[in-house]
């Protein structure tokens, strides 16, 4: 019998032009790893240079996620395929931050948004472990100005590998999306959108859940809430 080979959690790669160097990559956020549970996800830069990097950070208004992001996944070996594959891009907010030495930048992710993470716990047994390998992608511009920043026309790309397990336990799940959903609709409003957006990310696996929050006070959350049911319908 083949053993598994070690997981791999955390993967970067070095950028140099001139007189800015980073090191920019991706890691898996330390916490629980379910079939079907949420997966957060952390895109670093940190800058090895003496000048600082400009680096351009978008949003993607129609998916609801972040800019500029490309994950290829396969779990067993069969592919999960981009939730929001079939919506077009309409652009998004566009921010410029500085990233110089001592003054890193640290982006959290949640990889539900990118792929179906739904569709793994139907294959496994209970209380089985499956590998998800990872492909993890992002454009980013070795840029001292704000205008090269905004331009990925000679743009560099972070590409980085990240294998790692998901436990199917039922029980744990439901139990996380009823946190997720008290933490929701009891919790500090300040401290919302973390909870809120892991939930969403579920999708099926938080069906009842999600279904509830359409009917949420805040139409903001409410809209938000069915949104995705209408993804699950798809």
């Amino acid at each position: 019998m083949n053993k598994r080979a070690p997981e791999h959690l955390e993967g970067s790669v070095e950028l140099a032009e001139q007189e800015i160097c980073v090191c920019a990559g991706f890691r898996v956020v330390a916490g629980e790893l379910l079939a079907g549970g949420p997966v957060e996800l952390e895109f670093f830069v940190e800058s090895l240079g003496a000048l600082p990097l400009r680096l351009g950070v978008s949003g993607d208004s129609m998916r609801q996620r972040a800019g500029q992001f490309d994950f290829a996944a396969r779990f067993e070996g069969s592919p999960l395929a981009d939730p929001l594959a079939a919506a077009p891009y309409m652009g998004g907010p566009v921010g410029i931050v500085q990233v110089s030495t001592g003054r890193p930048w640290h982006q959290p992710l949640v990889l539900n948004q990118f792929v179906r993470l739904e569709h793994t716990p139907e294959r496994l047994a209970q209380g089985t472990t499956g590998r998800l390998d990872l492909a993890c992608q992002r454009p980013l511009a070795l840029a001292a100005t704000d205008a090269a920043a905004l331009s990925n026309d000679a743009a560099s790309v972070v590409a980085v590998n990240l294998a790692f397990d998901l436990r199917r336990d039922d029980a744990a799940l439901a139990t996380l999306a009823a946190r997720l959903f008290d933490e929701v609709m009891q919790g500090p409003l300040a401290l919302r959108e973390r909870p809120l957006a892991l939930l969403l990310s579920m999708r099926s696996a938080a069906h009842a859940q999600i279904d509830a929050l359409t009917r949420h006070p805040d139409l903001s959350v409410a809209n938000r809430a069915q949104q995705t049911t209408q993804l699950l319908k798809r």
